[in-house]
């Protein structure tokens, strides 16, 4: 009953978000309190104080952030490493800001702009222009929208309390307590125990879908609803869940119940839908070499729910309407009130508030609701956030996200794509939403956003020390095994086989189901240092951005992996 009192409140915040944003005028205003109607009796009921913000926003001011929101994304499209951007804002209602920026199809890196200067998105090369309906792939944006494809089907008894198992009887992992009490909450909120980067890193080697859910019980857990762990491989097993519960696929359910209703056209968890609809138009990738490559979706299949959500500004500026009517379209109830509302409350604390302020007791709190970031502002707002991390999706490095205030009837969402060479993460949606935010609250800027999310960036981190040695540098043998003495096939449970061959003093890694191939160079009697087979292609840069320090170990007859090691090694 506790966590359901907590979401009728939360709905109540939802329904009051007009009243709240038309309080605010430009002049002091009194404490809020009943309004006396003409016979003296209490007409408009006190806000609890949760819904009473800190700072009011003077009439004007959401138009003046509209209205100044073409020069944040223009700043934002002098990051070289931006190829083309979609922005939209709904405020109260109505959407009131589309628009794209950049080109489809950038030019080569020999007339690309030098940094400080505008994107190479910026070429308005064969007309190809980006616009508010250009779809994207929007990467771990994808997630929060899966929660509410989830929340649609939470009737008739069931609730994000509902074990995993009450709809997927096949679901198990490697701890049976787990795998009878695991919800589709705790899969939402990373309460699970899961391993992070298990699906992700799978997804890319070919591994699918099914194959990932056989192999859970190969998977070490972590504490049991002992923190909040994001990743890839939660949402996907709580969408599959529903999607079987339901009798149909996920990608079919999500329309179904979801995009079809909306009139979101351009939206789908297909990879081939995303290929179909971009026809090659989309925003693609330049090479080291300055060659052109379109987009490769296909790896995002497996992890669909979580990471394989391809969509346009323009229709998420319908989704982002539903969320701020509470579940409402066009008077049609089309997310249940509870289940909606619950997504977007506080339900665990998130780990940035342990690492990035553990010793400050003045932080305020960062909470995850299911699939979503939720944290009060330093203008006394609750922000609803989602997506906004463009690493996990290498090689393709999209970054999109979504932030509402709801207490002002408005919500951003902004959606990019990134050069594949680039070693720098990109970070630009975040920052243009978060200026956007800063806009809205405070009438100006509070900080340098696009620097600090930059700077934040996990895949910013530099490598520790001394972990391995450059690929190319081979260190002498020393009387060590010869090469070919670890040649031979190793197989893991969950991600399949890895084989090693040397040929003319060249040590290759092939792994997966898709055949991904890595060049590896010695480093020590037993480690070699792994890189992706061929540099110049797209993805190797993001590849070497996101695993600086790959390596590979024997151990006898066991193979690690360092970004293939969450289910233990591979054996020969």
């Amino acid at each position: 009953m506790t966590a359901r009192r907590r979401a009728l409140a939360a709905v109540a915040g939802l329904v009051a978000i007009a009243a709240a944003a038309g309080a605010c005028t430009t002049t002091p205003q009194p404490l809020p309190g009943p309004a006396p109607d003409a016979t003296g009796s209490a007409a408009t009921p006190e806000p609890v104080p949760g819904q009473v913000a800190g700072i009011p926003i003077p009439d004007g001011r959401i138009d003046d952030a509209v209205g100044r929101l073409d020069a944040v994304a223009a700043d934002a499209m002098r990051n070289p490493d931006v190829t083309g951007m979609a922005v939209a804002v709904v405020h109260d209602g109505t959407v009131v800001f589309e628009r794209g920026y950049g080109a489809r199809t950038p030019p080569a890196p020999a007339t690309a702009p030098a940094a400080g200067t505008p994107g190479s998105g910026s070429s308005d090369a064969d007309g190809a222009r980006v616009d508010a309906n250009t779809v994207f792939p929007l990467g771990a944006l994808s997630t929060p929208v899966a929660a509410t494809v989830v929340a649609t089907q939470l009737t008739e008894g069931r609730t994000w309390s509902t074990p995993v198992r009450a709809l997927m009887p096949q679901f198990a992992v490697a701890d049976p307590y787990v795998t009878a009490h695991a919800t589709l909450g705790d899969l939402f909120t990373g309460m699970a125990g899961l391993p992070e980067d298990a699906a992700i890193s799978a997804a890319h080697i070919g591994v699918d879908r099914q194959t990932m859910l056989d192999g859970l019980e190969s998977l070490p857990l972590d504490g049991f609803r002992t923190t909040a762990r994001p990743g890839a491989l939660g949402p996907t097993i709580a969408g599959e869940a529903v999607a079987r519960a339901a009798g149909t696929d996920w990608a079919t359910l999500s329309s179904r119940s979801l995009f079809h209703r909306l009139g979101m056209d351009s939206t789908s968890y297909r990879a081939q839908d995303f290929a179909a609809r971009t026809d090659g138009s989309a925003p693609v990738l330049v090479g080291a070499d300055g060659t052109v490559a379109s987009v490769d979706r296909a790896w995002s299949d497996a992890v669909a729910p979580a990471r394989g959500l391809s969509s346009s500004a323009h229709d998420m500026a319908q989704w982002m309407r539903l969320l701020l009517s509470g579940g409402m379209h066009q008077g049609v109830r089309v997310i249940p009130a509870e289940p909606l509302a619950a997504a977007l409350s506080p339900q665990a604390v998130a780990p940035e508030t342990a690492t990035e302020a553990a010793d400050a007791i003045d932080a305020r709190g960062v909470a995850r609701g299911y699939g979503f970031g939720v944290t009060d502002s330093a203008a006394g707002r609750v922000v609803i956030t989602g997506g906004g991390t463009a690493g996990a999706d290498a090689p393709t490095g999209p970054d999109a996200a979504v932030t509402l205030i709801p207490s002002a009837g408005v919500g951003i969402v902004t959606l990019t794509n990134g050069v594949s060479t680039s070693e720098r993460p990109v970070a630009a949606a975040q920052a243009v939403n978060a200026t956007f935010a800063d806009l809205v609250q405070f009438g100006e800027v509070q900080r340098d956003w696009a620097a600090w999310f930059t700077r934040s960036a996990p895949a910013d981190e530099a490598a520790p020390p001394g972990a391995v040695a450059p690929p190319g540098t081979a260190a002498p043998a020393n009387g060590k095994a010869p090469l070919p003495a670890f040649d031979g096939v190793y197989t893991n449970p969950f991600y399949g086989e890895a084989t090693v061959r040397t040929s003319n003093d060249t040590t290759t890694l092939t792994v997966g189901p898709g055949r991904k191939t890595f060049r590896m160079t010695r480093t020590g009697d037993t480690t070699f240092a792994v890189a992706a087979a061929d540099a110049a292609a797209p993805g190797a840069a993001a590849f070497r951005r996101e695993h600086p320090d790959a390596v590979a170990s024997f151990d006898g007859d066991a193979l690690t992996i360092s970004f293939l090691d969450q289910a233990g090694p591979f054996l020969r």
